[in-house]
């Protein structure tokens, strides 16, 4: 009984096999049939359609893979563009920097040169102020003598830094040709005397 059973259910399941594939047999069959008919290798339809369907699948796993791609080239180029402005940034940084440096080191040469002509200035006016005192001081006599040595554009550098009194002791000591020739190259110089008076004032005031 029970193979009897085992076999009914085997025949049951072939015939449902059976009828499942005859219909599809057939439709494939009727398919070819109109292949050939349309003048088509219907193996070779059959090739193109599952490989048709392969290349599309590569194609899209090849889109998907280039959309990554770009995605990540686009991640690289802006990473790229925010270190390109930050070095323009620091670069501006960097150049106001040199540009106050420099700014400064001007300002520092100006101020210098200012303190340098000043300290020129101050060093030959003290110098005048010595020589004024030391010609003023001295014999008019030795002073001509010394002043007849001197060339006509030294001498009168010198003399005019005199007051007239002490100009015309002076010149009344001189050598009368070297004398005329350094008339015409004096000037009136009311500071120097009252700059050498108030010296020798200081002078007599301040010594024991």
């Amino acid at each position: 009984m029970e193979e009897t059973k085992h076999t009914g259910f085997g025949l049951k399941l072939l015939k449902i096999f059976l009828a499942i594939l005859v219909p599809i047999l057939f439709f494939l069959l009727l398919a070819a049939l109109f292949l050939k008919l349309a003048g088509l290798d219907p193996v070779t339809e059959a090739k193109s359609l599952i490989f048709r369907n392969e290349t599309t699948s590569q194609g899209q796993h090849a889109a998907s893979g280039g959309s990554s791609q770009t995605a990540q080239l686009k991640a690289e180029n802006a990473n790229q563009n925010a270190t390109i402005k930050q070095l323009q940034s620091e670069n501006g940084k960097l150049a106001d920097q040199v540009a106050q440096l420099k700014n400064q080191l001007k300002q520092a040469q100006n101020d210098a040169n200012a303190k340098n002509t000043q300290a020129k200035s101050q060093a030959a006016t003290a110098r005048q102020a010595v020589y004024a005192q030391t010609y003023k001081t001295m014999d008019p006599a030795k002073a001509g003598a010394i002043f007849s040595k001197l060339s006509v554009q030294q001498a009168a550098e010198y003399i005019n830094l005199l007051d007239d009194k002490t100009k015309a002791a002076i010149l009344e000591n001189m050598d009368v040709n070297k004398a005329a020739a350094l008339t015409p190259l004096l000037k009136a110089n009311t500071t120097s005397s009252s700059t050498a008076s108030g010296t020798s004032t200081t002078t007599t005031t301040t010594s024991p």
